[in-house]
């Protein structure tokens, strides 16, 4: 094997039962990029991160709304404030404030149109700047 890894990035698919309202929450909620749309698939990027949407219908293996990921950030309280005004827009069971856990990480959360979880979080105490080396 060379010296450089084949290894690049994970970009999770999340299943999406309609392309245009999943659009809409990454983008003009999120923040998100979309650098594809191809209708049944589209590509969103924020810095570092990236998702892959599918239209998915209600019978398919991984059927849209059953995936969890979660985004590493730095500065989980402040991203969270930037999203809180259109996040109190949303149903209360489509997102939770800042949390910090016993396992040494703070998050928030929030679901997609069609359900999907996405935790953003950061580690605290012990595992403050656990990510930090990779710049």
């Amino acid at each position: 094997m060379s010296a450089r890894s084949p290894f690049i990035q994970v970009t999770p698919f999340l299943g999406v039962a309609a392309m245009e309202p999943a659009l809409a929450f990454y983008r003009d909620l999120l923040g998100f990029t979309v650098h594809v749309d191809d209708g049944g698939y589209a590509y969103v990027e924020r810095e570092r991160v990236g998702l892959r949407l599918l239209a998915l219908d209600a019978d398919a293996l991984n059927p849209p709304g059953c995936s969890h990921i979660y985004i590493d950030v730095r500065g989980v309280d402040a991203l969270f404030a930037d999203y809180e005004p259109q996040l109190a827009a949303l149903s209360a069971e489509r997102w939770g404030a800042p949390k910090t856990h016993p396992y040494g990480q703070r998050e928030f959360w929030v679901r997609d149109p069609d359900g999907n979880l996405i935790t953003f979080g950061e580690g605290v105490g012990d595992n403050a700047g656990q990510w930090d080396y990779r710049g």
